[in-house]
């Protein structure tokens, strides 16, 4: 699965680039946001190939209800400290996309 998912992320990376859309400064997404989404897609579709998990990886995001966030895992708070996302507190953000890691938080803002 590694390897689809690394095949993936390369495609779309490369297709963004060629549009002049990947840039998470210029409010695209950047590495760390398609390495995310495509990660989903490989949680949702396991055994695919990497050209069907290309196409269900667009099949998914044309689809997405925005601004859902896109999650890997539920936030948690470990208690550090540290801001955890919450969603009841970012109704502004228009495409989050939550870190899966501690703290959680949406790497859509740069």
């Amino acid at each position: 699965r590694y390897q689809t998912f690394l095949t993936v992320v390369r495609c779309v990376r490369k297709w963004c680039k060629s549009r002049g859309l990947y840039s998470n400064k210029m409010g695209y997404w950047g590495g760390v946001n398609i390495n995310i989404a495509v990660a989903l897609c490989v949680q949702l579709y396991p055994l695919d190939c990497p050209a069907s998990l290309l196409r269900k990886f667009f099949l998914v995001f044309k689809t997405w209800r925005w601004p859902t966030p896109v999650m890997l895992t539920r936030p948690h708070d470990a208690g550090y400290g540290l801001t955890v996302w919450n969603a009841q507190h970012s109704h502004r953000q228009v495409a989050p996309i939550i870190t899966p890691a501690y703290p959680a938080m949406n790497s859509t803002l740069a």
